[in-house]
């Protein structure tokens, strides 16, 4: 009985395996048709695209012959990966298989394809007008097509790649010469005052957009009066505005700050081409030496008498020497009593330093005139006027000064 037993398990397999077999057969036999010419090669290979008895998991091997769509899903991206139908549905919505080797498996016809709707590359412009062989040159697939101006336009770069692949930056799909207006307050250098008019070539050199220098001497060196000597930052002084305006706040320079009649006057009176800001003299006497009527007998400390409102002498302090002046002496011109320079002749305060020639007593009563006269009047009441014997012939009386009481 144990052969029986084993001839029926054999039997058994033999039947099972014709089966098996069998069904493989079958679903050649129930076959809708024959493939595309695209998928000729797997006809006799069902199992290369169905499972048996899954029809759920046929896009799963679509996708996994047709990698590069797999990918534009998964990111995203092209039209598979863009649109949301072409993202979502089994490739057999669109895709239909078992028409026949001359059946195309994408209903494509470029003279309706839709740019608009079924592409993520919307035609504007001149491009509406492109022929599609113009674009999609020499492509086994037209998901691979670039869509960088640069790809197509190469030719038309006048920039030579210097400025990248984003032509649309600068340019519109209307026209290729048509440039939009460039914000460059988007960049490191927003443009003010003149050089918003200025043309773009006039800074950026042989096209040189990236990168540009910002200094001013790099562009206007050919204009610089002070052949460089004053340095590069010409924005301390010169504005965009002008080249000739100047905008100098002097009043930051703690050295010498500007007051009175020195703000009306121009920088070049002060700074000669041949000296530097930096090396600019403080002292009254580095500019005014022309106008120093002592030819520098009272030395350079010109503010002791001198006011920066004008040049002339208005006031002066006398109370500030030690020797205030009282009454007639308010009266009498400073030469009167510094004939000579203050820093090379001292005046004594002594009246007979001044009026030894008036003293008709010829020193018998001492120096000490203020004892019986008074700067108020050099005269004594009740006591007759003298002459003195060296100009008793003059029309008027001491002292010498000019100035009678």
């Amino acid at each position: 009985m144990r052969w029986l037993s084993r001839l029926v398990l054999v039997f058994a397999g033999v039947v099972l395996a014709g089966a098996l077999h069998a069904e493989t057969v079958i679903e050649r036999l129930v076959s809708p048709g024959p493939l595309s010419s695209a998928h000729a090669h797997l006809e006799t290979r069902c199992n290369a695209c169905h499972v048996q008895f899954k029809r759920a998991t046929q896009p799963a091997q679509c996708l996994t012959c047709h990698t590069g769509i797999a990918r534009d899903r998964a990111t995203h991206t092209r039209f598979h990966g863009s649109l949301a139908d072409a993202r979502t549905q089994p490739c057999r919505a669109c895709h239909v298989e078992h028409q026949g080797k001359a059946h195309a498996l994408a209903a494509f016809a470029p003279d309706t394809f839709n740019h608009q709707t079924w592409s993520i590359y919307h035609l504007t412009g001149a491009h509406r007008h492109t022929r599609c062989a113009a674009c999609h040159v020499g492509l086994a697939h037209f998901r691979e097509t670039p869509q960088a101006c640069a790809a197509c336009h190469r030719r038309a770069d006048v920039h030579r790649g210097l400025l990248g692949p984003q032509c649309q930056s600068c340019h519109t799909t209307v026209r290729w010469k048509d440039v939009l207006p460039f914000d460059h307050d988007r960049t490191r250098y927003p443009l003010t005052g003149a050089h918003r008019t200025t043309g773009c070539i006039d800074c950026h050199k042989g096209e040189h957009w990236h990168d540009a220098p910002t200094a001013c001497v790099s562009c206007h060196l050919s204009k610089d009066v002070h052949r460089g000597a004053d340095g590069p930052q010409c924005a301390q002084c010169h504005t965009t505005a002008d080249w000739r305006t100047i905008r100098f706040d002097h009043d930051t320079v703690k050295a010498f700050p500007l007051r009175e009649a020195h703000r009306a006057v121009a920088c070049i009176d002060c700074h000669a081409e041949t000296v530097r800001p930096a090396r600019a003299p403080v002292a009254c006497a580095g500019c005014h030496t022309k106008d120093d009527v002592h030819r520098g007998a009272d030395g350079p400390k010109c503010e002791s008498c001198h006011s920066q409102t004008t040049w002339k002498v208005s006031t002066f302090d006398h109370a500030r020497t030690g020797y205030p002046l009282l009454g007639l002496h308010t009266r009498v011109t400073c030469v009167g009593c510094h004939p000579q320079s203050v820093d090379k002749v001292k005046v004594g305060t002594h009246c007979i330093d001044c009026h030894v020639r008036d003293d008709v007593h010829h020193n018998a009563l001492g120096p000490t005139c203020e004892r019986c006269h008074k700067v108020t009047g050099f005269r004594i009441p009740g006591v007759p006027r003298l002459q003195t014997p060296w100009h008793s012939t003059l029309a008027h009386d001491f002292p010498r000064s000019g100035v009678r009481d």
